[in-house]
């Protein structure tokens, strides 16, 4: 890089640079083999970010190699070698314990890994050979860190905030469990989302325009590595409350949701992976089964990859694999009939989840407006063959990136949430799929269940119960309801247990003394519940709820205060006017928009009440009777306090209001056992440390890198004429020795070396090394700046001409101002002609006589007396010709003032970048301001409002 074109750009421009917030947010699409990553920046667009590796997918593994962590490609190189160094697929066992069925079977098809149970969360903890051990939220939360710093290259920021994708079948441990591993990777977790609601979202954020009142029903259909999902969604128009808000906005509900835990591209891969080493075994070359020998088992099932992905688009494979173990190597031909034969249990359940999902929703195929399929297993020719033939010619469309729909609409999602930017609104409403039920008993007899969330229920949503007639502490068990619309395998998948967690209820009986009977009456025990974004159900808060009588002056209506108005201007006396008896109206409620959260308060057990007429005999509401009165009789004028008052003892209302009384809670979770604040953030720092080592690796190799690069160019570049001519023997002798010296020390001696080791070498070296390297740089850059200097030269030249040019009493500029500039074109000249002259006659191994530095203050000094007569002559006034009033002449020895004679006044407004004379200051203080030219002053706007803000 020529780093005279750098400085002279640094010296013609002038930049401001603006620092914003940490506004950008990320979202992470986390699959089992894959994951995707999308950013929002402000100036940026919606962009999936590229990893390490310049990849658009990361894969989701995590290697340890002689105490170094490695991600992406290095990662799949190491499990190609050592398969139980690189943690795979284990996102799907989070929130599980160590004897689930999904974990026993993830065991048989990884044998290679060491699992145990891990006591403080319950879940799976993973042994490395080298003597690590991490649990499955800590290697999500490594994955979930790669994530973020991938996406903080990408923005060129710190990133904290994001909207991880989530499948719409895991359950609450399994949820609690990623959320949890966000936290230990110390991220801002804005939501949980479902994959299957991000790319519905995707899909319609960019088809806004194609949506109204009418509802288009959409099927997706996702297959991806580990499972597959079947949503069914509803688009329309509604008017939703945004921030504040009411508009018609588009609206996307879940309808219904079918799914298959296990079928996904994994359990294809398998089964070719295992057709491959029964081939093998089948050979008998080997001493041992396939099956014993791990890295051999991991390089046949890594072919049975790219073996199911060519048969996608051919008939038959050349499976071939060299060197499977023992140096006997493998090749066998593998048809797309013999994987379909092989697999076909697999394609008989391609379109359950279909079935599953349109009886959720209670929707028809034929109300199906349109089939979208995601996911890159749905390129298997035969899936695609099975589903056309079940959608009875409904087409399959591609309309979408099948790969990073999920995580482009994860972003739309997190850009709505993040205060940093302004979105158009697309309310998401998400469906519960797990029906959630509390119980508890009374008295330890009467057993009392409530269903809290429904199946297709949406989320988030908060509810309330009302538990009648507690009159001790007491305890509610959130449970899973009704799940016979699941198959027996996925009912057993759930866990052994239906509960989720129990909550007791404590100081039921204190609260109770706080009001007495006669003071108020208890209504039961209120229990304040959620189910948040993230589909994750809360118990926010518990109360004892008591309802007392109280006598208020009901609110007049319209009509009522209109009538009250007058009465106060024809009433006389102290402005009190009489107000009328029975002619209430109550004001008309037009329709209330939706919520665009979807968030409902429900009461179980509680029945609407609203403040109807007062009885007679009720205090301070009791009616006088009428009296009856002629159309000629006339209002007693003198008695208007008299019938105010009395029209408002007749406005007196009864109502009943709630008293409240917190009661304190324990909550104990049954599924998984909860982790503590204090673990969680263990963990944290055990991941901290390993990105610490991370650094500390990563400086170390900069460092080595940059020594051992210098050692050789600089080698090189002796040998080059440049070099040569700029170095006498001497110099290139005792650098060459130098060099000789350190990179033997680094081939052999420098394995314990650390950072500031290398560095202080390279610093060594470099100082030998400088006068040479610096001789070199000026005469290869000294040609450049002159003819920068000669150019800058010419073009001053020619604008002092132009400047001449202009008759003096039109000119804006002094002779001073322009004299200046010429001398110094004039100076500048002369030192370059003579400059040149005594540089040419030094050698160019000796310190030269013209210098870079020595050019570049010239240009400085050129650069700055031009922008300084530019900037006055722009901002400078014309000159004004201003006639005299004519006076009469005076006799004698005075003067004859010449009848309109001209005077010239120079009128400037003050220069911006220079500091005025003296002289200008004084013509300022006599010539007053213009006041069509004065500038008004600008009161500073609120901080809030200079904060910058990007719309998507």
């Amino acid at each position: 890089m020529r780093r005279c074109g750098l400085a002279l750009a640094l010296l013609s421009l002038s930049g401001v640079f603006l620092t914003a917030h940490s506004l950008a947010v990320m979202s992470v699409d986390l699959g089992s083999e894959w994951m995707k990553i999308a950013v929002v920046s402000p100036g940026m667009p919606m962009e999936i970010c590229l990893n390490r590796d310049s990849q658009r997918k990361t894969p989701v593994v995590i290697a340890f190699r002689d105490g170094e962590r490695q991600y992406g490609d290095m990662a799949l190189n190491t499990q190609t070698k050592f398969p139980d160094k690189a943690f795979a697929n284990f996102l799907y066992l989070l929130g599980k314990p160590l004897d689930h069925p999904i974990v026993q079977e993830f065991q048989k098809k990884f044998p290679y890994y060491k699992l145990s149970s891990d006591e403080n969360s319950g879940g799976v903890k993973f042994t490395h050979p080298e003597g690590m051990e991490f649990s499955v939220e800590e290697l999500v939360g490594m994955i979930l860190k790669n994530a973020q710093a991938a996406a903080q290259a990408t923005a060129g920021q710190r990133i904290k905030d994001a909207v991880i994708t989530v499948p719409a079948f895991f359950n609450q441990a399994e949820r609690r469990a990623l959320a949890r591993a966000a936290s230990i990777a110390g991220i801002n977790l804005l939501q949980l989302m479902n994959d299957n609601t991000a790319v519905a979202l995707n899909y319609g954020a960019f088809r806004r325009k194609e949506f109204n009142a009418t509802a288009t029903n959409i099927l997706f259909y996702d297959m991806g590595t580990g499972s597959t999902t079947a949503t069914v969604i509803s688009y329309q128009t509604a008017k939703t409350r945004d921030r504040g808000f009411v508009e018609t906005a588009p609206v996307l509900s879940v309808k219904g949701v079918g799914y298959d835990r296990d079928l996904g591209g994994l359990e294809f891969k398998h089964r070719l992976g295992e057709h491959l080493a029964k081939k093998f075994d089948e050979l008998k070359k080997a001493s041992k089964k396939v099956h014993q020998n791990n890295r051999a088992l991991f390089k046949l099932y890594k072919e049975a990859e790219r073996v199911k992905k060519i048969l996608s688009a051919n008939t038959e494979i050349n499976a071939q694999v060299e060197n499977v173990m023992e140096d006997i190597d493998l090749k066998v031909t593998v048809t797309r009939q013999e994987f379909e034969d092989m697999c076909a249990d697999l394609f008989a359940r391609v379109t359950q989840p279909i079935e599953d999902a349109l009886a959720s929703s209670e929707i028809g195929l034929d109300q199906i407006n349109q089939v979208i399929v995601v996911g890159g297993n749905t390129r298997i020719p035969k899936i695609q063959q099975i589903l056309q033939e079940y959608l009875k010619g409904k087409g399959l469309s591609k309309s979408i990136n099948a790969d990073e729909a999920a995580a482009m609409g994860a972003a739309y999602q997190a850009a709505y949430l993040s205060k940093g930017f302004k979105v158009l609104p697309f309310v998401a409403k998400d469906a519960n799929l797990y029906p959630i039920q509390v119980e508890f008993s009374r008295d330890g007899i009467k057993n009392i269940q409530r269903v809290i969330f429904n199946r297709n229920n949406e989320f988030p949503k908060h509810k309330t119960i009302l538990a009648t007639r507690m009159e001790k502490d007491f305890t509610v068990y959130v449970n899973y309801g009704d799940l016979s619309f699941l198959s027996k395998k996925e009912q057993s998948l759930m866990g052994k247990s239906s509960n989720i967690s129990s909550i007791l209820v404590k100081g039921v009986a204190e609260s109770l003394k706080k009001y007495p009977t006669e003071e108020a009456e208890v209504r039961g025990v209120r229990i304040h519940m959620a189910m948040d974004a993230s589909g994750i159900f809360h118990i926010d808060q518990v109360e004892t709820l008591f309802e007392k009588e109280q006598v208020e002056e009901a609110e007049a209506s319209t009509l009522d205060k209109i009538k009250a108005q007058f009465g106060k201007m024809f009433g006389g006396g102290e402005g009190e006017a009489e107000l009328p008896v029975g002619d209430k109206k109550e004001p008309e409620q037009g329709d209330k928009p939706s919520e665009g959260t979807g968030s409902e308060t429900q009461s179980e057990t509680v029945k609407n009440e609203t403040a109807g007429e007062a009885e007679p005999d009720a205090p301070g509401t009791e009616e006088k009777p009428k009296e009856e009165k002629s159309k000629d009789d006339k209002p007693k004028e003198e008695k208007p306090k008299e019938a105010a008052a009395e029209a408002r003892e007749k406005k007196n209302v009864t109502k009943k209001v709630e008293l409240k009384q917190k009661l304190d809670k324990e909550v104990n979770v049954l599924d998984m056992p909860d982790v503590d604040q204090e673990l969680i953030e263990a963990s944290a720092k055990k991941l901290q440390d390993l990105d610490d080592k991370d650094s500390a690796q990563l400086a170390l190799d900069k460092a080595r890198n940059a020594l051992e690069s210098f050692l050789h160019e600089t080698k090189d570049k002796l040998s080059t004429e440049e070099y040569q001519n700029a170095s006498t023997e001497k110099e290139r002798t005792k650098i060459v020795e130098a060099l000789n010296k350190e990179q033997e020390w680094l081939e052999y001696e420098s394995d314990a070396a650390d950072t500031e080791t290398l560095k202080g070498k390279l610093a060594s070296i470099a100082v030998i090394t400088k006068d040479v390297i610096d001789r070199v740089n000026e005469h290869r850059d000294r040609p450049q700046a002159l003819d920068s200097l000669n150019n800058l030269l010419k073009i001053s030249k020619e604008y002092l001409t132009n400047l001449e040019s202009v008759p003096e009493d039109e000119s804006v500029f002094t002779k001073v101002e322009l004299q200046t500039l010429g001398t110094l074109i004039t100076d500048t000249e002369t030192w370059v002609v003579e400059q040149t002259a005594i540089q040419m006659k030094t050698p160019l191994n000796e310190a030269p006589k013209l210098t870079m530095k020595m050019i570049f203050e010239k240009i400085q000094g050129l650069d700055r007396e031009t922008k300084y007569l530019m900037n006055k002559a722009r901002y400078a006034q014309p000159k004004k010709k201003v006639k005299k009033e004519k006076e009469p002449e005076k006799s004698g020895d005075d003067e004859t003032i010449k009848v309109n004679e001209e005077a010239i006044i120079e009128e400037e407004k003050p220069l911006e970048e220079t500091q005025p004379t003296p002289a200008q200051e004084d013509t300022a203080s006599a010539v007053p301001p213009d006041p069509k030219t004065e500038v008004p002053v600008v009161e500073p706007q609120d901080p809030k409002q200079e904060e910058v803000h990007s719309e998507l």
